[in-house]
């Protein structure tokens, strides 16, 4: 177990948040007494064409099928060295997310501005996070043959458990209507100044309007309670993981993954910090 903690705290960051250590350490401690893979799990999200995102005909092209640019891209050598070290003394399992249901969840409100239904929105955006995640797949593969991994869509995911009964949409509305409660006004305040930020050329929604304060705000709280869910299903499923946090700002999107844990498992989602620890970027 030492090997793989030292290993581990090499490629991580806790300085600014050193309470996490000792669930990182006990989640190794048990995968190791139960003789299970390390289990490492990142997020990525797809790369996007804005200016489609309301388009009454073809809503689906806001998903790109180019993974270039993509935001685990620049993550992924670090993310191979890491890798490598690792099995080097003990299995490891490297799991890649790709959160590709913010449009559903966030942006076109549980696609109410469209007048087709969610089966159809569904359908159609399914085709292009189908080819994006086997275009993203094919271009990590290429670029760094010694990380192995699996690439999973969030929406496949999804999928294959409501067939199991667990609805994560049903989880998500009632989050949705209490997620004020599981977090401060200034969280939701500090997320609403950097998302006004990021409308106009270079910036994340290069070609799309601003949409007004009233439907941004209540973006945020789609977003907070879409993490807030997701935390809680990646414990469930994945109860060995431990999670690579590679977004901005760190110790916030690591915040948004854990009160339903805590509410309801009495626990946390170990979290690591292997690209630095950064509270002001916004990503």
């Amino acid at each position: 177990m030492n090997k793989v903690l030292t290993i581990i705290k090499k490629y991580t960051d806790n300085k600014a948040n050193i309470s996490e250590w000792k669930y990182i350490e006990a989640q190794v401690n048990e995968s190791i007494a139960t003789e299970k893979p390390i289990t490492l799990i990142s997020f990525t999200c797809s790369t996007i064409n804005s200016e489609f995102m309301f388009d009454q005909k073809t809503p689906e092209k806001y998903v790109s099928l180019d993974p270039c640019g993509n935001n685990l891209e620049v993550d992924l050598p670090r993310l191979q060295d890491l890798y490598i070290e690792l099995s080097q003394v003990y299995p490891v399992r490297i799991v890649i997310l790709i959160g590709n249901t913010d449009p559903y969840y966030i942006y076109t409100q549980q696609a109410k501005m469209f007048s087709f239904n969610k089966g159809e929105f569904f359908k159609r955006f399914n085709k292009r996070w189908v080819s994006y995640k086997n275009n993203l797949e094919q271009s990590i593969k290429d670029q760094f043959p010694k990380l192995e991994f699996e690439l999973i869509s969030w929406y496949e995911f999804e999928t294959s458990w409501k067939e199991n009964g667990w609805d994560f949409e049903q989880f998500y509305l009632r989050t949705y209507k209490r997620i004020k409660t599981l977090y401060k006004q200034t969280d939701f305040d500090w997320e609403l100044s950097k998302l006004n930020e990021a409308f106009g050329p270079g910036k994340y929604f290069e070609k799309l309007e601003k949409p007004s304060q009233t439907v941004l705000k209540d973006w945020i709280l789609r977003k907070f309670s879409e993490y807030t869910v997701q935390g809680f299903w990646i414990k469930l499923f994945w109860p060995e993981a431990i999670l690579i946090q590679n977004e901005k700002p760190s110790l916030l999107r690591t915040k948004m993954y854990q009160p339903l844990i805590e509410e309801y498992l009495q626990s946390r989602l170990p979290v690591i910090y292997p690209y630095g620890i950064d509270n002001n970027g916004y990503q």
